[in-house]
């Protein structure tokens, strides 16, 4: 796998953490692993007759998608042996910022982008034209992007939703519920509100996938690892604990993640 990553305009910059080229060697026909990354994408596949196949059954089969905050494995079957594609990462808030639509709806889901934005038409035929080309394609996207800011509205306690995710992620989340919103200056219920419908998930759950997302980290990048010392770095509830949860956001038991043996998950999180 190859990543390239481009800087958005400075008028995104709020919204959008950038652009990453990703070229995908899929000739093995192994499953590419989707895993929680802490914020929502969007993905057009720059050869349109490429298509997934995702494993709760159906067809990944449009070139222009939007992905809902994942908090769960997903894994998708390539239908291709080569894939190219263009992935938008939002900051935390970006997208409902940008698209004003809540997240809490969209969890776990890859979508057509159309499901999402109803002024999408002219960006699919504008990308149709692009195919080969990544960094038109990116201009494209980017153009159509900034016509978006025109179309946004207020979206109120949206700061405060972006500072109560830094803190989590600053902590590792490792933060209580109390302490964050005295942090924020909210009130619990405010918070969870606003939080879900930009977020998707409660700031608790927002919490553990960002713990989970350090652990992650921590795996990959160490090569000796004591399980028993990881759990309490981590503060995890215990191993048995630990290992199930561990599963169900990243497809795989820490020792085999330890090995290596994950895909698109593992180059994405390394490089985002």
């Amino acid at each position: 796998m190859q990543v390239s990553f481009t800087y958005p305009h400075p008028l995104l910059r709020p919204y959008i953490k950038g652009y990453y080229h990703i070229a995908l060697d899929c000739s093995s026909s192994e499953p590419l692993d989707i895993h929680p990354i802490g914020y929502n994408t969007i993905a057009f596949t720059l050869n349109p007759q490429a298509v997934f196949k995702p494993n709760n059954g159906g067809d990944y089969n449009f070139s222009l998608s939007y992905h809902g905050y994942i908090c769960k494995h997903i894994s998708l079957t390539p239908l291709q042996p080569f894939i190219s594609m263009i992935v938008v990462s939002f900051t935390t808030t970006g997208a409902s910022e940008l698209f004003g639509v809540s997240q809490q709806e969209l969890i776990n889901q890859i979508v057509p982008i159309e499901d999402i934005v109803a002024e999408s038409d002219t960006l699919k035929d504008k990308l149709a034209e692009n195919t080969s080309c990544e960094r038109k394609a990116i201009s494209s996207i980017e153009s159509w992007l900034l016509k978006q800011l025109s179309r946004k509205t207020y979206v109120r306690y949206a700061r405060n939703v972006e500072y109560a995710c830094d803190l989590i992620q600053a902590r590792y989340g490792h933060i209580r519920i109390r302490d964050l919103c005295d942090e924020v200056n909210m009130s619990q219920t405010n918070l969870e509100d606003h939080f879900k419908g930009m977020i998707g998930v409660t700031p608790k759950h927002y919490c553990r996938i960002i713990r989970f997302i350090a652990a992650y980290r921590f795996i990959l990048n160490n090569t000796h690892i004591e399980w028993d010392a990881l759990v309490y770095r981590f503060n995890f509830f215990d191993q048995a604990h630990f290992i199930h949860d561990f599963k169900t956001f990243f497809g795989y038991s820490p020792s085999k993640i330890h090995l290596a043996n994950a895909h698109l998950a593992k180059g994405l999180t390394l490089e985002i």
